[in-house]
């Protein structure tokens, strides 16, 4: 039995080459590729920074937020789940500020007092939410960074298991707030 005397150098070969050609063929075909997004909520475009006075509410924490005018069955639903998410956080809920902006008041979970005028932030947020082609009155909860940026949105009907796993691996590959 005769073995080559670069038997060394083709399985190098092999180990490198081979790998490459399977990354080559699923990008080619799409064979192979998962499908859809890790995150359940809506991802939001880059560089959506909500208007200053929401960011003032915030106090440099991530903030879980819901803008609602009148508060019928579907928003007290929304509300409760928003209370829930933000206690089931555990040693991350002080990372996190629950805002409800709602008609002529501001609400804040854990509660701190305002320093400006509650009214004008809800219809400051709410304008700012039509300019940017968003849904202002469907009770949608808001994810918004330390920076004020809006990250994710996640609809009603949106299950608070799958909002908490959001915003558990949001605060924890996370470097700010």
């Amino acid at each position: 039995m005769k073995v080559s005397k670069n038997w060394q150098l083709k399985i190098l070969f092999f180990i490198g080459f081979v790998p490459a050609m399977v990354a080559w063929f699923m990008a080619a075909t799409g064979v192979g590729v998962p499908e859809g997004m890790k995150n359940h909520g809506e991802l939001m475009a880059p560089g959506m920074v909500v208007p200053q006075e929401v960011r003032g509410l915030q106090s440099d924490l991530w903030a879980l937020m819901m803008v609602g005018e009148e508060c019928a069955e579907n928003c007290k639903e929304q509300l409760i789940l928003l209370q829930q998410i933000h206690k089931a956080l555990g040693k991350e809920f002080s990372r996190v500020q629950s805002i409800w902006l709602k008609k002529n008041d501001v609400e804040l979970f854990p509660a701190k007092k305002l320093a400006l005028q509650s009214e004008q932030v809800t219809e400051k947020m709410t304008s700012w939410l039509i300019e940017n082609n968003l849904p202002v009155d469907d009770y949608s909860i808001w994810l918004i960074d330390p920076l004020g940026n809006l990250v994710l949105r996640f609809s009603p009907g949106t299950d608070g298991k799958d909002i908490l796993k959001d915003i558990r691996w949001l605060l924890k590959v996370s470097k700010i707030g």
